[in-house]
């Protein structure tokens, strides 16, 4: 592992079922489609900036899985995966943190190889490429506090961090995976800012 993925929730993960988004307050309507977004956040992003989406790639190699995201996963804690960590970007601003874990059991070989030739690409752009029509589950939303993250974009280390996270997965009726990940997605506050609850 490059670095411990290792974050600080000031608001605990929260699931968005019928579209609600529990701690957070004041969402526009463009920052309440990402976070809710069950497509690609590629797509959405170019959507919302009429530009095409970069990735700077930070890491890419092998991990296991911890037991928090093993459970989270419904995996064995411990399991050999492939670790990514990029931010998606724009014009080179920094807007999406992504953080991915992909158990090497739970991927195609052929889609595996694809993603590390072409690791600067995002991911929903190659999946799209090979025409796997991936869904998203258990998207869960919080507030969180990530000293890389905040150094990469140049602000305070306690800044709180609109953030996200899902299983990125394809599986087909015979049972085979194509691809099953832990995706964690933290904002910038350029893209998502996080506003304090207003007091009565």
């Amino acid at each position: 592992m490059s670095a411990e993925f290792s974050y600080t929730l000031i608001n605990g993960w929260s699931r968005t079922d019928a579209g609600e988004t529990p701690g957070l307050n004041g969402l526009k309507s463009e920052e309440r489609l990402l976070l809710l977004s069950s497509g690609s956040m590629t797509l959405d992003l170019e959507l919302l900036s009429a530009k095409a989406v970069e990735v700077e790639l930070k890491y890419s190699g092998k991990a296991s899985l911890g037991s928090e995201d093993a459970a989270y996963l419904n995996e064995d804690a411990g399991k050999e995966a492939i670790e990514r960590v990029a931010w998606l970007t724009v014009g080179q601003k920094r807007l999406v943190f992504a953080h991915t874990l992909i158990p090497l059991d739970r991927i195609q070989k052929s889609l595996l190889k694809a993603l590390e030739s072409r690791a600067r690409e995002p991911i929903g752009t190659v999946l799209r490429s090979k025409n796997v029509p991936f869904q998203k589950e258990n998207i869960e939303v919080g507030v969180l506090r990530y000293a890389p993250a905040a150094a990469d974009l140049r602000i305070d280390a306690s800044t709180p961090l609109v953030s996200r996270r899902y299983i990125l997965f394809d599986r087909k009726k015979s049972g085979r995976w194509t691809i099953k990940a832990l995706v964690t997605e933290i904002f910038s506050p350029v893209l998502i800012p996080f506003r304090e609850a207003k007091q009565p």
